[in-house]
């Protein structure tokens, strides 16, 4: 029988501890898209966020013309649900056909906020003739699609909360043979949407092509909710032009096989096309998602709840021997970082650390900061830079600074020993 034992000393490292030397300097990466697509091997490193929203259901003066309370507030609750249900749920791409477009989870999830006064779910109801309907034939003016007037004068939260409002096709406007049908509809100005006819079309009874009656449900209306949050979260439309995203095909954008050209074959299911699933997001596409979330301006970073304030325990992050880990977006941890022998982290962006949280680098371990910065976003400390030494080998882990890299907001930056451990 074989067994190995050593001793290790810990401490936090020190100014002398500090290796500077010289790295070629690289492009900066902060803003690539490429450096927010998640790994699947240290999922720790980018935590789900969650976005904050309400809901506004517009009425009549007499209640009329939209859901009542038990319903809408019933709706909106399953609507949440159905929405987190498909963040969570991500399927592969249908477009282009044989694709090898990676399926990656989709980190983001949205919280339905209390109202501040009475604590109860933010589901607001308003009754007002003037803001009430939507009517898609006007250009300009309250009933318009582009008017924000009901969103000025109702929103609630709206430096830190995504409003999401309810309204009706004009019921005048529907008795018009020129109107057309009741469609849904949206539309986002990033800190609030506009969502059209989901009343009517969750009350509105349609038949199957067998006779069987339905109406749409929340799993099916969902969809909407999340493309306009989509738009929130700084994506565009895939179908007819450069989005941005090199794995999100232009296509025709049918919204189902037909039969007849263009829509004959295979369809997007993308989330931000216009079609029947909206359900794939593709690597990049959830890249742009993850670095709005991280800017802390023209972002969404004010919509999330900063969960990265708080010490998480159980999410430590990872680098495991033979690893060379390149972080060179911004990142928020909840948790400590971990780095073995024969692993190396290179940070060359902002990554901030909850209070408590330390970074432990074992004998043969390497930590980079080239050009980046760790620190603490939310005003506090966190705890420092553990150093493991092997006390037979003498072997430590190692510590770079390059480029104007800097540690900042850190408790200790000293040598203290803080244990002595035996491993066998």
């Amino acid at each position: 029988m074989l067994s190995s034992c050593g001793k290790f000393i810990i401490y936090y490292a020190g100014e002398a501890d500090i290796q500077h030397p010289i790295i070629p300097r690289s492009d900066p990466e902060v803003k690539k898209i490429t450096s927010y697509i998640p790994d699947t091997k240290h999922p720790g490193a980018i935590p789900i966020k969650y976005v904050r929203i309400n809901f506004h259901i517009m009425q009549k003066s007499d209640g009329s013309g939209s859901f009542d309370e038990a319903s809408g507030k019933k709706f909106c609750r399953e609507m949440v649900e159905q929405s987190n249900n498909r963040w969570a749920n991500n399927v592969k791409m249908n477009l282009p056909e044989n694709n090898t477009t990676e399926v990656l989870p989709i980190n983001i999830r949205v919280v339905l906020q209390k109202d501040p006064i009475t604590g109860q779910d933010a589901i607001y109801f308003h009754k007002d003739d003037s803001l009430c309907f939507w009517n898609r034939s006007l250009k300009k003016g309250y009933a318009s699609l582009s008017d924000q007037t009901v969103i000025k004068k109702y929103s609630v939260g709206g430096d830190s909360i995504i409003n999401i409002f309810f309204m009706e096709h004009d019921p005048d406007s529907l008795n018009s043979l020129t109107y057309g049908d009741p469609t849904l509809s949206g539309i986002s100005f990033g800190g609030s949407i506009k969502l059209f006819s989901m009343h009517l079309q969750s009350t509105l009874v349609k038949y199957r092509d067998d006779g069987t009656p339905f109406t749409h449900d929340t799993n099916f209306l969902s969809k909407l909710m999340n493309h306009e949050l989509g738009h929130s979260l700084g994506l565009n439309h895939t179908w007819n032009w450069d989005d941005g995203c090199d794995d999100t095909p232009k296509n025709p954008g049918c919204w189902s096989v037909t039969g007849k050209a263009p829509c004959d074959g295979v369809v997007s299911n993308n989330m931000m096309d216009y079609n029947s699933s909206q359900q794939a997001v593709t690597p990049c596409q959830i890249g742009k998602m993850q670095y709005y979330l991280a800017k802390e301006e023209d972002g969404a970073r004010k919509y999330i709840i900063p969960d990265w304030c708080e010490y998480h325990a159980f999410n430590r992050v990872v680098i495991t021997k033979n690893e060379n880990v390149v972080w060179s977006g911004m990142r928020d941890l909840l948790g400590d970082i971990e780095i073995r022998s024969g692993a190396t982290l290179t940070i060359r962006s902002i990554v901030s650390l909850p209070e408590q949280a330390k970074i432990i680098v074992k004998p043969g371990g390497k930590l980079i900061i080239d050009d980046g910065i760790i620190t603490n976003r939310c005003g506090d400390k966190w705890d420092g830079i553990q150093l493991w030494r092997d006390k037979k080998t003498n072997e430590i882990g190692i510590v770079e600074i390059a480029n104007k890299g800097s540690i900042e907001q850190m408790v200790h930056y000293q040598p203290i020993v803080i244990d002595i451990i035996d491993t066998h």
